[in-house]
């Protein structure tokens, strides 16, 4: 009866954030940095602070190529009839990876001591909040996630 209940529980949570990568800050997070790296792109044949603004470059496309693939795994994960603990847990590290690069990148920006151009300080204190507000939308998610965990552990009671 309990293991009943249990996968109850579980097709309940999945099929309640079965779509939850758009219902969540993520999505949109992910098209915000996209449009901060085509303004970061648009600048460099302007700007001084090319080697700079090359860096925020690349880490806002790797960010964006790291939701993405994020983005699939939560794809087939929704395929899966009943998801098990491990596939939750490798959803839960790659937030996690995504989280760790995030840091890193605010990290960098908050590095740079030189003096920079006046749209170069404008596209790094925009990219450094959405590293920022990603990190947070992040947190969310892991709860989220962690929800799903808690739920694939009780259905392996017996």
């Amino acid at each position: 009866m309990k293991k009943k209940i249990s996968i109850l529980l579980i097709l309940f949570i999945f099929f309640s954030v079965r779509s939850y990568a758009l219902e969540n800050g993520l999505f949109e997070m992910r098209n915000k940095i996209s449009l901060e790296s085509k303004q970061i792109k648009a600048l460099f044949l302007q700007s001084k602070d090319i080697v700079l603004m090359s860096s925020m470059w690349d880490s806002s496309v790797m960010t964006m190529m790291q939701l993405d693939a994020y983005f699939y795994m939560v794809g087939i994960f929704n395929s899966v009839k009943i998801p098990n603990e491990d596939a939750v847990n490798y959803l839960i590290n790659w937030l996690k990876i995504i989280k760790s690069t995030s840091e890193l990148n605010i990290k960098s920006l908050d590095a740079v001591t030189q003096t920079l151009e006046p749209k170069t300080k404008v596209c790094k204190e925009r990219l450094r909040s959405d590293f920022s507000e990603l990190n947070k939308n992040i947190d969310s998610e892991l709860s989220r996630v962690s929800v799903l965990k808690k739920a694939t552990k009780a259905g392996k009671a017996p």
